[in-house]
């Protein structure tokens, strides 16, 4: 089932370029037990499960789903579901070109979805009220498609990943939590508790596999949007402080001087802002 080098190589290459075309979104509750056959589509079709478990066979392979999963079909694919626990689907159908239509079979398990405005606009696309036409259509077409490519890269990088050694996992779990919570994480040990193991032991390896700190890591990366704020906006530094996740403006100062070694303002003057 899991073809990912297949999926990201047909997005990536021309056919895979082209506009892809929202056909429909749909939300159905489903009840422990609940056992929906053997069917298919012909378009693509994106299965989110926002709540419940269960299983799917798709291309002779049976897949366990939980809570926050999402699994893709092929067009014309054969696949069926069985529910473990009561939950809901959300349905969301893309009509791919021809050319790609051929070269994708089987389909793709997401394990967690775990970009908020992936699974909100999943959510968005579900509650469409009726087929959309002219430039609403268009508008449409565009979300599926991020959604779509969006949900193809993060399977790609979780296949990736599996064959990593479990330390670089862990690693690379602390990287992504960190570069999607930045502004909310209260500790370094909300990123421990993502990741799975204790505090001390990511600290331990993060250093030994990236030669800084995880405080370095994140800082870095609060600075990066920081530096995007201070480019392009006319923010106040207390509000981008804020923004960024930085405690007050004199402590996010403090370590964008240390970063940079340029206050924030005289960044943003050097930029042409203020």
């Amino acid at each position: 089932m899991l073809k990912t080098a297949t999926w990201k190589s047909a997005f990536a290459g021309p056919s895979g370029h082209r506009p892809l075309t929202f056909v429909s979104g749909l939300i159905h509750s489903v009840s422990r037990g609940y056992y929906c056959g053997m069917h298919s589509h012909p378009a693509a079709e994106i299965v989110y499960h926002s709540t419940g478990s269960g299983t799917t066979t798709v291309a002779g392979s049976r897949v366990h789903f939980e809570e926050g999963s999402a699994v893709i079909y092929a067009p014309q694919e054969s696949h069926d579901q069985a529910m473990t626990s009561d939950g809901e689907d959300l349905c969301v159908q893309i009509a791919l070109p021809a050319g790609l239509s051929r070269k994708l079979r089987g389909g793709m398990f997401v394990p967690r979805v775990n970009q908020s405005w992936l699974s909100e606009e999943i959510q968005q696309l579900c509650r469409s009220r009726g087929q959309p036409a002219g430039l609403e259509q268009r508008v449409f077409d565009l979300r599926a498609s991020a959604v779509l490519l969006a949900l193809v890269d993060i399977a790609t990088k979780a296949s990736r990943e599996d064959s990593l050694p479990q330390a670089e996992r862990h690693v690379l779990q602390a990287e992504q939590f960190m570069s999607e919570h930045f502004a909310g994480i209260p500790s370094l040990s909300d990123v421990a508790a993502h990741v799975g193991i204790s505090h001390d032991h990511l600290r331990h390896l993060f250093r030994k596999a990236r030669g800084h700190s995880l405080v370095r890591q994140l800082n870095e990366i609060k600075v990066a949007r920081a530096k995007i704020l201070l480019t392009n906006s006319p923010l106040p530094l207390k509000q981008i402080a804020a923004t960024c996740g930085f405690r007050d403006e004199y402590y996010f100062s403090a370590v964008f001087r240390k970063l940079t070694k340029l206050p924030p303002g005289l960044y943003r003057s050097k930029s042409g802002i203020g």
